[in-house]
């Protein structure tokens, strides 16, 4: 089916990447070490573990008994403490290059332009910092945060919930991600996905996952988009 959606990721993929790998993880223990979740069952640090999985197993504690805790107050809190955390280093971020362009060309392309939009795992006070101070609210219409979703990717939940607010069928629409976490989720929510090497991986390593497209930079969107369409 032709193409009439892409939805983008937002760092390491429009814009620059400033993120303390280290910093995050020790808020998010720190809040669920405080609720009294048991830290040695969750594995916070392990390697190939997110965030999402991190979440998901401190939710099972709370239905097995475990802990006594409201998860959802537990989250927003979580939440919050990484909303201190973005807003700040977003705040060092620009514009990634040949972001704006592509943008630009497909937010007009064809007589039915195509319908863009942004999710990202990050929270919503950080993402509007980027629409607003990085001018990219032009582009994007509709942006799904963290705060919006059900889940976090690699989960399909928030890919999933994207489709049906666009109203996009799965083979209409193509996600554009730099990252593995983006591979999972949009193979698991069943579209097609262009990997695209800018700061944190290499075609290399993007490629062994097997995404649909690799991209070496995102000005080759120009050259892929027609083709689907």
């Amino acid at each position: 089916m032709a193409l009439k959606g892409i939805i983008f990721d937002l760092d390491g993929t429009l814009i620059s990447l400033h993120v303390d790998g280290g910093a995050f993880r020790k808020e998010i223990t720190g809040e669920l070490a405080r609720a009294g979740f048991r830290m040695d069952l969750i594995g916070a640090t392990s390697k190939g573990v997110y965030v999402q999985d991190i979440l998901d197993r401190a939710r099972s504690q709370v239905e097995d008994g475990l802990v006594k805790a409201d998860f959802a107050l537990v989250r927003s809190r979580t939440f919050r403490a990484l909303d201190a955390l973005e807003v700040e280093w977003i705040r060092h971020s620009r514009l990634l290059p040949g972001a704006e362009a592509i943008l630009s060309r497909l937010s007009a392309e064809g007589k039915v332009p195509i319908t863009l939009a942004l999710l990202t795992n990050s929270g919503r006070a950080a993402t509007e910092y980027a629409l607003e101070g990085l001018g990219l609210g032009r582009y994007f219409p509709n942006s799904f945060t963290r705060d919006d979703l059900p889940a976090m990717k690699p989960r399909p939940e928030g890919i999933t919930t994207a489709l049906k607010v666009l109203a996009l069928d799965r083979s209409e629409v193509l996600y554009v991600g730099d990252s593995p976490t983006d591979i999972v989720a949009s193979k698991r929510a069943g579209i097609r996905i262009a990997s695209v090497a800018t700061e944190r991986y290499d075609l290399q390593t993007l490629a062994e996952l097997n995404p649909d497209y690799t991209l070496g930079a995102l000005s080759d969107l120009e050259r892929l988009v027609p083709r689907l369409s």
